[in-house]
């Protein structure tokens, strides 16, 4: 899990420079970059979370939820100086964020789907 993620983390941040530069979008290397890393980050705490609830032996779906919720709270967090000084070329970053995020809860949806198939074979 950890090897994907790694990769995806490395895919998307070299198809994130590449589409700022081909469209010549207003956003910085190191603003993509802290989004790539707040992101894996993210990600990466939310599988260790999931890990440890999948070991106990009354897990519901709220534990899940949780998680999720827990997910979106702190990507509220990390947007929160953006938002509340925000300007039109704002949207733009806010964009940026949200379209690595769908690709990260993708590629958590594809991953664990492939690893549920391999379980139940």
């Amino acid at each position: 899990m950890k090897k994907s993620k790694t990769i995806l983390l490395i895919i998307s941040l070299a198809v994130n420079l590449l589409l700022v530069q081909i469209f010549k979008i207003k956003i910085t290397f190191q603003q993509v970059l802290i989004i790539q890393i707040f992101l894996f980050s993210l990600s990466f705490l939310a599988d260790i979370i999931q890990l440890k609830f999948s070991k106990n032996k009354n897990i519901t779906p709220a534990h899940f939820l949780m998680i999720n919720f827990l997910r979106i709270l702190l990507c509220v967090v990390f947007l929160l100086p953006t938002i509340l000084k925000y300007s039109k070329s704002d949207n733009i970053y806010i964009y940026n964020f949200f379209i690595i995020y769908f690709i990260y809860l993708f590629h958590d949806i594809i991953f664990k789907r492939k690893n549920l198939n391999k379980i139940n074979m």
